[in-house]
């Protein structure tokens, strides 16, 4: 079993999926035997401190480990810290990039941490294209699923009794930034109330952009939810759209497939490989007439929504769970022969 220093960047409070991701690994991580430290400046997501690992702030608390594995090119200043420790300590170097390249702040590190990598992991084939071309070896190209972060079970039956009333529900649930298609939702949503003026949309997660506003009625602002208002919203939602234009692989996606909820996605790079169109989901223009005819579409076919729930749900129950996650990532870890000198000399 290894001994793995985990490193990622916290986005505030506001709760990233790639947090989420970097938090769940290194739990189940430590149920297959591995021990370990998260070096991060984000909150644990159970108080009071999270997971069987001790969260970090500074590598020379843990002393050295068999491999560092930093997340997400987002947050740069962990994975700089992360790959410092590992040229340093002679450790190998692993990289989670979590975040479509077009979204690096820092691509000069994002291609040195690519290079440096000795594994690579992602979710799609289009990310793996995308971190070859950055740098990544292709050899060090490592597959993982994505897993849902959900605890426990919910009732979504006093969700769905306030809009009774309603003749559809969608519900967006990220950070409200243009990349993620919040504008464009809200564009969309006078137009699907035109022909169903019945229809409410939920509106959830941190508004990292500013503001943005509509007038069209019909939105329900849930600001910055738990995570059982998450779960609930999920479970009780007609279907759930996120137009994004930049992506990887959202986590949200999953949560509402293991929730029995379609899914309605934009047309960022690889989203052909994370949504199946027409059988868990659709993938759309974003662009709001687009979105609209969709979302109309499938809101008066509640045949086609629940088809599809249930193709999201047998699928994640199959392909999707953490165990998975676990494999793969501790599968792609060098062994020790991987090891490298130490810089400056032995310690």
């Amino acid at each position: 079993m290894s001994r793995v220093l985990i490193a990622f960047g916290g986005y505030g409070g506001e709760w990233s999926g790639a947090e989420r991701m970097a938090w769940k690994t290194a739990e189940h991580l430590a149920v297959h035997g591995h021990t370990g430290a998260v070096l991060t400046d984000s909150l644990p997501p159970q108080p009071p401190d999270a997971g069987p690992w001790p969260r970090i702030a500074d590598p020379r608390e843990f002393g050295r480990p068999d491999v560092v594995h930093a997340f997400d090119l987002a947050r740069p200043k962990q994975v700089a810290v992360a790959l410092s420790t590992a040229t340093d300590l002679g450790c190998p170097f692993v990289l989670t990039p979590a975040t479509a390249v077009e979204l690096w702040p820092d691509p000069e590190l994002g291609r040195a941490a690519c290079r440096a990598a000795a594994a690579v992991y992602v979710l799609t084939s289009a990310e793996a294209d995308n971190v070859v071309a950055a740098g990544a070896d292709p050899a060090a190209i490592r597959y993982v699923p994505q897993a849902p972060h959900l605890d426990g079970a919910v009732d979504p039956s006093g969700l769905r009794a306030r809009f009774a009333g309603a003749t559809g529900t969608v519900l967006f649930l990220s950070r409200r930034t243009a990349f993620k298609g919040y504008p464009v939702l809200l564009a969309a949503a006078p137009l699907v109330r035109r022909s169903r003026p019945g229809t409410a949309f939920w509106l959830a997660g941190p508004g990292a952009d500013g503001p943005a506003t509509s007038t069209a009625d019909g939105l329900h602002d849930f600001g910055v939810v738990d995570a059982t208002v998450k779960h609930e919203l999920l479970a009780a939602a007609d279907l759930l759209c996120l137009p994004s234009t930049s992506d990887v692989y959202p986590l949200v996606f999953v949560e509402a497939w293991a929730c029995g909820t379609p899914v309605v996605s934009g047309p960022f790079q690889g989203a052909r490989e994370v949504v199946r169109h027409g059988v868990d989901g659709l993938v759309v223009d974003a662009e709001p007439g687009a979105l609209a005819e969709a979302l109309v579409g499938l809101l008066a076919d509640e045949p086609r929504r629940r088809a599809m729930g249930a193709a999201g749900r047998r699928r994640v129950g199959r392909e999707n769970t953490w165990a998975q996650v676990a494999a793969a990532v501790a599968a792609g870890y060098p062994t020790e022969s991987a090891r490298l000198p130490v810089s400056g000399g032995e310690r």
